[in-house]
Order: structure tokens, then sequence, then C-alpha cells
């Protein structure tokens, strides 16, 4: 729930303070710069050490720059670089979360029942997608200030770190040995862009990490281009999580049945695309909001597949890793937040998120062509198996090293 509220506020404060949807762009890219800066190293702790208690520790992280954006704008001292410089912390903070998360939630579900959790997550996560912004937008039209919603952030950050204490992950037996960063980065990077699903997949996330930055700009649609006040501005900021429950909710019902994930990966990833062109050109509110649902349907698609085949065709040793990667390539599609700043001052917000759209389906087609294993099954990674010696040690099998 925090991270789309907070992108929500963040954008709306930034236009209060600056009225320039160029600054949405550069705080936005003080947030990805971050992310970029720290997902590889976080990915080779997260490989070393206990994945729950890197999460905790980047939820508390994150709980102290709220508490200290809290305390800015309560005293009415805010300027826009308290904002630059909490985007950039959050945004190292998210990035040892994320590269950690998804592979905690494996090592608790295992495979068999990893796309139900995968779904599940979703569900949940689109819940806070749509109550965050829907509450943040009734605050911010009684208020009329951020101190209301940024006590709510704070709130929300303090109970997220509550619930990851209570995660107990089964033992996984001892951690690997210790390897220097430079060389398990390496090892990571290889590993992942030398496996061809993993390196669609990542390609792909580039892409549609660029499109995913109109929900930074939605405070800029809503106020100068569909005419609405903070209360509806919230309401439009649901609409793709109200898709998205609908469509992880569907995917759960068929989890059993999926054998070609990166089909639906592909497809999913072209939906949010064609979507997004239709909301750029959109007139009307309500129909705004209907597309950015049909856009949250499609998410689903792309985002449940893209854990899930990383997860899949990778070892557990390198979870973290490979989500490390994962980061950078989010990190590398965000700075598509500047991309559409820099046009929304000379062409227009809309034609600059219909542009993009243009582009992430061009760019998706030639991913397809070029990188076809996302037509087909993706194969499940077998781990090592172990042998009993007649003394009773274990011998590693060889297969898969």
């Amino acid at each position: 729930m925090a991270e789309y509220s907070e992108l929500l506020i963040l954008g709306w404060l930034v236009l209060q303070l600056t009225g320039s949807p160029w600054q949405i762009a550069l705080v936005g890219l003080s947030r990805t710069t971050s992310t970029f800066a720290f997902s590889l190293i976080a990915g080779v702790i997260g490989d070393q050490k206990d994945r729950r208690s890197v999460v905790m520790g980047a939820q508390m992280g994150s709980t102290f720059v709220m508490v200290g954006v809290l305390i800015v704008v309560t005293t009415g001292i805010v300027e826009p670089w308290h904002l630059f410089l909490s985007a950039a912390l959050r945004g190292a903070c998210r990035s040892f979360e994320h590269t950690c998360r998804r592979a905690l939630i494996f090592d608790v579900v295992g495979s068999r029942n990893l796309l139900q959790a995968v779904s599940l997550d979703h569900i949940g996560f689109s819940s806070g997608k749509i109550l965050g912004p829907l509450l943040i937008g009734i605050l911010l039209e009684v208020t009329g200030t951020a101190v209301s919603a940024y006590a709510f952030l704070t709130v929300l950050h303090l109970s997220s770190l509550g619930t990851i204490a209570l995660v107990r992950p089964p033992a996984l037996g001892p951690m690997p040995p210790r390897r220097p960063v430079f060389r398990s980065i390496t090892e990571g990077l290889k590993f992942a862009f030398s496996t061809p699903p993993i390196a669609a997949v990542l390609y792909a996330s580039v892409v549609m990490n660029a499109l995913f930055q109109f929900q930074l700009f939605i405070p800029v649609v809503a106020q100068e281009y569909l005419h609405v006040g903070p209360g509806l501005m919230g309401l439009l900021a649901s609409a793709d999580g109200i898709g998205t429950i609908i469509g992880a909710v569907l995917l759960s019902l068929l989890s059993n049945n999926i054998r070609r994930h990166g089909r639906i990966f592909i497809v999913g990833s072209m939906g949010v695309a064609i979507f997004l062109l239709w909301f750029a050109i959109s007139p009307w509110y309500w129909l705004s909001f209907l597309l950015l649902m049909c856009s949250g349907v499609s998410q689903v698609g792309f985002s449940t597949m893209q854990s899930s085949i990383l997860l899949m065709a990778s070892p557990t040793h390198v979870h973290s890793r490979v989500f490390g990667a994962q980061q950078l390539a989010v990190g590398t599609g965000q700075i598509g937040s500047l991309e559409i700043g820099a046009l929304a001052v000379t062409i227009g917000l809309p034609a600059a998120l219909a542009s993009t759209a243009i582009g992430g389906l061009v760019l998706l087609a030639a991913i397809l062509f070029l990188m076809p294993v996302l037509r087909g099954p993706i194969t499940q990674y077998q781990e090592p198996i172990t042998k009993t010696r007649p003394d009773g040690g274990k011998i590693p099998s060889k297969e898969n090293d």
C-alpha cells in the first residue's frame, strides 16, 4: 500500500511546490538512481545473509525516511530538495527489499506453491494500490495539506515492519561460502543474462518500467487534463489496483493449469502498453478510470509471471542476485520518467504518454521476435540432488553445477 500511496503524494506535493511536470520527473529520477546503484549489492547480500533480516532492515530505513518527511512537512519548511533526498533514500531501501522479498516467498512456500503464493502476494499488494491512493486522495481533499498523508504513510511503514517480524521461513541449511562482492555480482549477472528466459524477462522489464512511469504523472493528468480534485485523483490512481486484484484472483484460480508462463508474460506486457495508449488520448474521467483498470488486469500477467519465471529458472542460491539484476532493469526502465517529463514540456503530457506506449509496443514485439523462448513453456530449474555416502556424509550431485 505504501509504495503507490507514496508515489501519488510525492507527485502531488512536487506539483504544488513547483508546478512543473519536469520536476516530478526529476524526483522520480532520484528514486531510480539510488535503486539502480544499490540493486546488485543488495542481491549479493540477500544471497549471503538471512533474507528476512535484510527485508526488515530495509523496512526500518523506509520508516525513518517517512518520519523525516513528516517532520519537515508538519513544520512547514518542506522544500523540493527534501523530497528529492527522501526519494533517493527510499529508492536505496527499496532495492534491498525488492531483491529479497520474492526470494523470501520462494523460501517459505517452495516451487510447488510458487504461482499461487505470488498471485496472493499481488492481491495483497493490489489491495494497497486501491485503498492507499483512495485514502491519500480523501486526506488531501479534506485537509488540503500533505501532513495527514505522510502521517498515514508512516503508520503504514510501521505496520509493515511488524508484519515482516512475524514471518518465520524454514531453515534452509548453511549459507553458501562468502565470496568477494564483485565476483558474486559478476556471477549473478552472467547467470541471469546467459539464461534465455531470465534474459528475456529482464529486457522486457526495462521496457515495462518505462511504461509504468505514468503513475508518477497521475496528479498532472487529473489536475490539468481531466480537471478533477484530489479526491477523484486518488480514485483514478486506485483504478489499476482494482484491475490487478481482478487479474490476480483469476490467475490464482487458473494457476494449476498454466503451462506457458512466457506467453502470459508477454501478452500482459503488451496489454499494459495498449491500454496506456488509450488512456493517454482519453478526454473523459470515467473512460480513463476504466482503461487504467484494464491496464491493471494486464499488469498481473506481466508482474506475476516475471517473478515466477525468474524464480523457476534459477537455483535458490542465486535468487537474490537474479532479483538484483531485475532491480537493475527496473532502475534502467524508470529513467523513462525523464523521457516522459521532457516530452511533456515540449508536446504535452498526453502525447508524451502515447509516444511512450507506442515505443513500448515496438520494443516488446522485437523482444518476442528475437527471444522466442517466451513462446514456449519455461523449464523448472532442478536443484542439485545430494547422495548419501556409506559413512552417512553427503555427496553433492554435479547436475546443474
